[in-house]
């Protein structure tokens, strides 16, 4: 917005040339945070199984956004504090790259690389807030989308607080269905179960945060602890998972090796993720609507993992959270829509039982976007296309890659 400024920072990128001999140009990447830096990314979807025909055909680029990772990173310890709002604020105040740290400043970070590239069309694919990236560079810079993949999306109100409550509430279902899952799916895997449904869930739960399990450096394993645990656990493989459930049910039973093991895998993080914060908060609306909030509430429920069903002040709280509001620039990104009116065909990806962005949200997206397409994976986990989910998923997303051809 000053064209006169001399401030300047640097983005750390990754360039992967094609490995065949016609690339059809670069394909940009993002895996999504807000927050998570993109060169290490790139590198590993590079070798990813049924990856192959993109990264003959594409030369690849991957970049942590601003602020985040190797692109001048936030320079900021949050006070020594413990409070959001004193964190954030004390961030702002230590480092001006945050006032610039908006999703739409980093599509438009994005069309420099596609520039520096010599590429007409910007050809992307990004997972979670990924998506968020590509529909607000589609927004912006409709005329220069390419192909252009949007796989586990959500939309334009995604740091909202309505959006907050029904991404936890889309953990707590995911939560349940995977104690649930332990005698069905994993079945063959698993030895012993720690839990079977909501209600062994909620007494495993209460047990520890009555008698936390110890490990043999001290640290306690409480139920709190344990449910934060689980929502890291609903990233991971079937493999994976069938695995962790049964070094639980260890745990449980008082071996200490597995108490030591899931101590250490749930090492709880001291303070806030304050590049997540900052780029959350560009996106905070500045209407919150809580009336609308409770509202939604009412009408969905607070599940039990929450600590519903009854709606009470202290369930309310994680929901009510305006410490965005210490940021100047809180509000200011596109926060009501996305519009890519004029663009080439987007391909939009939705996971049923997505817990992290619930799959309503790609719905809303595809019609936001206009000349969008919504393909579904009736499933459970978090980014669909070459994650070792779906060959079909991958076939098609390839498909629509190289030659453009929807599903």
């Amino acid at each position: 917005e000053d064209p006169a400024g001399d401030e300047a920072i640097e983005l750390s990128i990754v360039h992967i040339p094609s490995t065949g001999d016609a690339p059809l140009g670069t394909l940009l990447g993002n895996p999504g945070g807000p927050g998570a830096p993109g060169t290490g990314f790139m590198l590993g979807t590079a070798i990813s199984p049924g990856f192959e025909e993109v990264a003959a055909h594409y030369d690849l680029l991957g970049f942590d956004p601003r602020g985040i990772g190797g692109s001048t990173p936030l320079d900021c310890d949050g006070a020594g504090s413990t409070l959001p709002v004193v964190q954030l604020g004390a961030c702002v105040a230590d480092d001006p790259l945050t006032h610039t740290m908006g999703t739409s400043q980093v599509a438009r970070d994005m069309d420099l690389l596609r520039h520096l590239m010599g590429d007409e069309r910007m050809n992307f694919f990004g997972y979670s807030y990924g998506t968020m990236l590509g529909a607000s560079y589609a927004t912006i810079f409709p005329e220069r989308v390419g192909r252009m993949v949007l796989d586990s999306a959500e939309n334009a109100e995604w740091a909202s607080p309505i959006h907050s409550f029904d991404q936890r509430v889309a953990i707590a279902k995911a939560t349940v269905a995977l104690a649930t899952a332990c005698r069905t799916e994993y079945r063959d895997e698993v030895e012993v179960c720690p839990f079977v449904d909501e209600d062994s869930l909620l007494a495993v739960i209460a047990q520890l945060d009555a008698e936390p399990l110890v490990a043999s450096d001290g640290t306690e394993v409480t139920g709190a602890r344990l449910k934060s645990y689980l929502t890291s656990v609903l990233y991971e493989s079937h493999f994976d998972r069938g695995r962790i459930l049964e070094t639980i049910a260890f745990a449980l039973f008082g071996n200490q090796p597995a108490i030591d093991w899931v101590a250490a895998e749930s090492a709880e993080q001291a303070s806030v993720d304050l590049p997540y914060t900052v780029v959350t908060c560009h996106s905070f609306p500045i209407e919150p609507d809580i009336p609308g909030l409770l509202a939604h509430i009412e009408e969905v429920g607070m599940p039990r993992l929450l600590g519903g069903p009854e709606i009470t002040d202290e369930t309310l709280e994680p929901f009510v959270d305006l410490s965005c509001y210490a940021l100047p620039e809180s509000g200011l990104d596109i926060t009501d829509a996305f519009d890519a009116t004029g663009a080439d065909p987007i391909l939009v990806i939705g996971i049923t039982g997505d817990h992290a962005t619930p799959y309503q949200y790609a719905q809303v997206l595809v019609d936001e976007l206009g000349d969008a397409t919504l393909l579904t994976l009736d499933g459970q986990g978090h980014a669909a296309s070459y994650s070792g989910r779906s060959t079909c998923i991958d076939a098609a997303v390839t498909a629509y890659l190289l030659r453009g051809t929807m599903p």
